[in-house]
């Protein structure tokens, strides 16, 4: 399993590779096509103009939003004209766009049919519980071809088995290209680990934003590629800065979702967990008092304390990760303040290129995120609890 020093130092080669791969797009070292070279090229080709289309868009709004009168300065009768709240409030539709773009990755397309092949083992589960139910009472044989009989829920259990055997299998080779994956934005990770990364809300957040983090430092190299080209060019250089301009402010939307999401879904119902676990608990106490079955109820305050203590370590875990983005968005903030004044007042182009290649190597330390500890996993009953953990909180 995962160990502390480990989980470490697995941060830091992805921060380290991360930072790698935009500074070797900078460089433009590799002189000839190559697989690496040519997957980053089609990773980037998948989500760039979609993401620039909306990053476009929102950069013509707020250019709008500069010139429009603030909501208290307009006439109290005025309910009709365009102010710059209004303004900046569509702006947001398109930042949003822009970091679901973004989001597009190998990664992401793994992790949903890990997700679909685990929802088709649990259903068959189910199914497999009926149809061993069902078989008890079913008749050896019958001339209505609506009744199934045992020999006919003998074959619907051998293929829900079969299902699942394959669905397994289909599993661990999807964590296997994970594990490439991961590796390719510097995330050093074994399926075993993968499967924990998964495993929870923690680390469904993390790879998430992980995945969006890493597709826009590939965006803003590209930006600053495409400054340099424009030369003598300034509409163009500074088009460029102002979408990149943009894209912080996706990215400070996208932190400050997170956070939100922690404050406002996960939090509450991790409370939820918390009170009810220690709810259960009491009563059980209680019910020993007034002579209830001692070894069931003591099973019962047992099974209770696992979630009880489940809910604390998950909560703490979310506790650090939103830190850690409220960190990183107070940076975030303090570049969209130096991006905007400067894209407000730069004269020339190489102006604009300098400046964007600067920002853009700030850029990676923004977008900076631990790995979830992961150590709770080491105890499988904790897991399993985790496991249920995960699932309510995704309803």
């Amino acid at each position: 399993m995962i160990h502390f020093s480990r989980v470490a130092a697995c941060f830091f080669v992805m921060a380290c590779g991360l930072v790698s791969v935009a500074l070797s797009q900078e460089a433009g070292k590799p002189t000839g096509p190559n697989k690496k070279s040519t997957a980053a090229a089609d990773q980037i080709a998948t989500f760039f103009e979609d993401a620039h289309d909306s990053l476009s868009s929102a950069l013509e709004l707020f250019d709008d939003s500069q010139k429009r009168p603030s909501e208290n300065e307009l006439p109290f009768y005025d309910l009709l004209s365009r102010t710059k709240e209004s303004q900046q409030e569509k702006v947001g539709g398109y930042l949003d766009a822009a970091g679901e773009a973004m989001g597009v990755s190998s990664i992401s397309v793994r992790r949903q049919r890990i997700r679909v092949l685990r929802e088709t083992i649990q259903e068959t589960q189910r199914n497999l519980t009926v149809y061993k139910r069902k078989r008890i009472s079913a008749p050896k044989e019958t001339y209505n071809p609506l009744i199934t009989t045992k020999s006919g829920y003998d074959k619907k259990i051998k293929e829900g088995e079969e299902t699942i055997l394959l669905s397994d299998q289909k599993i661990e080779s999807e964590k296997e290209r994970l594990v490439k994956d991961f590796a390719r934005i510097g995330m050093r990770l074994d399926p075993v680990e993968v499967d924990e990364l998964l495993d929870s809300i923690t680390g469904d957040e993390f790879v998430r934003v992980t995945i969006v983090f890493d597709n826009a430092k590939r965006f803003a190299a590209e930006l600053e590629r495409l400054t340099n080209e424009s030369g003598e060019d300034l509409e163009a250089a500074k088009q460029y800065y102002g979408v990149y301009l943009m894209l912080l402010h996706s990215m400070s939307r996208l932190q400050e979702k997170f956070v939100q999401n922690v404050d406002e879904v996960y939090f509450p119902k991790l409370d939820g967990f918390i009170d009810q676990a220690r709810q259960n608990m009491n009563e059980a106490e209680e019910a020993i008092k007034q002579g209830g079955d001692k070894q069931i109820l003591r099973n019962n305050i047992v099974s209770n304390q696992l979630t009880y203590d489940a809910a604390i370590l998950y909560k703490d875990g979310l506790k650090e990760q939103r830190r850690q983005m409220l960190e990183a968005n107070v940076a975030c903030k303090r570049n969209i303040l130096t991006a905007e004044n400067t894209y407000k007042t730069v004269a020339l182009s190489k102006d604009l290129s300098d400046l964007m290649s600067v920002s853009r190597r700030a850029f990676d330390s923004i977008t900076g995120l631990s790995i979830p500890d992961l150590r709770p996993f080491r105890n499988e009953r904790m897991r399993d609890a985790f496991s249920e953990i995960t699932r309510e909180l995704r309803k």
